[in-house]
């Protein structure tokens, strides 16, 4: 079974989506495991996200604003090996389609692809007779997305440059479970054309734990928990968005078709958020390995 699992492991760090964003650190349980060196992965994933009510320093907005967001991700990783640690290079193309309905004013929506990202994990420790790995990872994002300073918010790109340090610990326990956990830093540049002004964002950490157990040879169930803090956005000096104190939870099947295809749902449901949408959606991913 453990076989299986090697063989074909999918180090997919996804490409979620929280508040409209997407954050490249989001991963899906088992996602941590290496696969082989030598192997390639191609990943498609497609999202719906709907916000349930927008929060301002923790209450809720009367007569909220509503937020809908479709997303298509292409995710391309290679694995091989470097100074004897096993290593993942990888690109990620998202796309997104946001629309934002506030009352008493015009929808805005926009479609377009969103900022590239690549990233190049290092398995610092690599056990797999024992079921222990750590690894890191830091991950690189240009503004190559679709973006207007007059439709900042629904636009695909952010208009900035970004930095993420993913540090990432797995450890199986039982015949077929493991555990995990993720801490993630990221890092933003300024977006200078925010509404024709300068928007500045601190440091986001977020802090993840995944727990996973094979239901069949094939098929595995997973959940996650994410907590979010940090972030306060400024706009010329000003303070706009607090930092954030998030929680979030997702549940998940993945299914391996064989041995170079498997397909997964996740249900994302955001439990609190500090400021912005609370969101809630469904994400499917199919994965080719060769």
């Amino acid at each position: 079974m453990y076989a299986i699992l090697q063989r074909t492991a999918l180090a997919l760090a996804l490409s979620g989506v929280s508040a409209g964003l997407a954050h490249a650190g989001d991963p899906s349980a088992r996602d941590w495991i290496p696969a082989p060196v030598g192997t390639n992965i191609v990943a498609v994933y497609m999202m719906g996200l709907k916000s349930h009510g927008f929060y301002d320093q923790g209450s809720r907005i009367g007569d909220s604003p509503k937020l809908n967001v479709q997303g298509m991700v292409y995710r391309q990783m290679h694995f091989r090996e470097l100074a004897g640690k096993t290593v993942q290079y990888e690109l990620i193309v998202p796309g997104f389609r946001t629309t934002l309905d506030v009352p008493g004013q015009d929808r805005d929506r926009m479609t377009g692809m969103g900022d590239v990202t690549a990233g190049a994990a290092v398995w610092l420790h690599n056990d797999p007779e024992n079921r222990f790995w750590f690894a890191w990872e830091p991950f690189i994002t240009a503004p190559t997305g679709r973006y207007h300073g007059s439709h900042a918010d629904v636009s695909a790109g952010k208009n900035r440059w970004s930095t993420i340090q993913d540090f990432a610990i797995v450890k199986g326990f039982g015949e077929s479970s493991f555990v995990e956990g993720v801490a993630e830093f990221e890092f933003f540049g300024n977006n200078k054309n925010y509404y024709g002004q300068t928007l500045k964002k601190d440091t986001a950490i977020r802090l993840m734990a995944l727990v996973s157990t094979n239901l069949t040879e094939k098929t595995y169930v997973g959940m996650r928990y994410r907590y979010e803090t940090g972030g306060r956005e400024r706009v010329n000096g000003q303070t706009t968005v607090t930092r954030a104190r998030n929680h979030q939870l997702a549940a998940e099947i993945t299914h391996q078709l064989t041995d170079a295809h498997q397909v997964q749902l996740q249900y994302i449901h955001d439990l609190k958020v500090e400021n912005g949408p609370r969101m809630r959606g469904l994400q499917f991913r199919y994965a080719y390995a060769f």
